[in-house]
C-alpha cells in the first residue's frame, strides 16, 4: 500500500498528514457497524455506554482484520501508520498528526466523511471516539484515547491523543467523554 503518510516540515517540528483514498468494502463496513451503534443507543433508551461497547467492538474487529499483522513490537507509530493506511485513508478520513512519538501520538482529524455524510453528527462523534479507543486497546491495554472536540454540532474537527500507558487521570477521560455524549444525545431529543 502507499505511504499512509505526507510529511510537512513545519519549523523545527514536522507534520503528518494522512492522504485520501477509497475502498468501498470497508466503507460499507463502517456502515453497518454505524448503523448498528444507532440502533442499540436507540433500542437501549440512550444508553452511551451500550453505544461506546459496540463502536469499540468494531474497533477491535478492524484491528483483528487490517492491522494485527502489521508488527510484531507495537509503538505507536506502529499502530498509527497502519491504521492511517487501512482504515484512516480508505473511509476518506483526513487527519494531520502533530505528534508522534513511541507512546503518545496526536491528531486532529479535519475531514471525516462519516460525519460529512451523518444527519446524527453526535452518533457519529461517538462512533469515532469509539472505534478508535477499540483499535488503540487492541495494541495498548493500558492506554487511553483522549478527545479534546468534536465535529459534532459543526465543530470543524476532532481532537484525539492517543496515549499508550495512560494516568490515572487519563483513565478517566472516557467517563468524561460518555457524560459529554449522554448530554449531547438528550439535547437532540429535546
Amino acid at each position: 500500500m502507499d505511504e499512509p503518510f505526507k510529511r510537512i516540515d513545519v519549523g523545527d517540528n514536522a507534520v503528518w498528514i494522512t492522504q485520501s483514498n477509497e475502498v468501498e468494502n470497508l466503507l460499507k463496513r463502517r456502515e453497518i457497524a454505524f448503523d448498528v451503534t444507532k440502533g442499540k443507543l436507540v433500542d437501549s433508551g440512550g444508553n452511551v455506554e451500550t453505544a461506546m461497547q459496540t463502536a469499540e467492538a468494531f474497533g477491535r474487529g478492524l484491528f483483528e482484520d487490517l492491522i494485527k499483522n502489521e508488527s510484531n513490537q507495537w509503538t505507536m507509530e506502529n499502530l498509527i501508520k497502519p491504521v492511517a493506511a487501512n482504515i484512516f485513508n480508505p473511509m476518506g478520513t483526513v487527519a494531520t498528526f502533530t505528534e508522534l512519538t513511541d507512546d503518545k501520538a496526536r491528531s486532529l482529524i479535519f475531514s471525516c466523511r462519516l460525519h460529512e455524510e451523518s444527519d446524527d453528527p453526535n452518533i457519529a462523534s461517538l462512533f469515532t471516539y469509539g472505534y478508535l479507543r477499540g483499535i488503540l486497546l487492541s495494541v495498548f491495554p493500558n492506554g487511553e484515547l483522549l478527545m479534546g472536540s468534536t465535529i459534532a454540532e459543526g465543530a470543524p474537527m476532532i481532537e484525539f491523543t492517543f496515549k499508550a500507558n495512560a494516568s490515572d487521570d487519563d483513565k478517566f477521560e472516557r467517563e468524561r467523554i460518555k457524560n459529554n455524549f449522554i448530554y449531547s444525545t438528550k439535547k437532540i431529543e429535546e
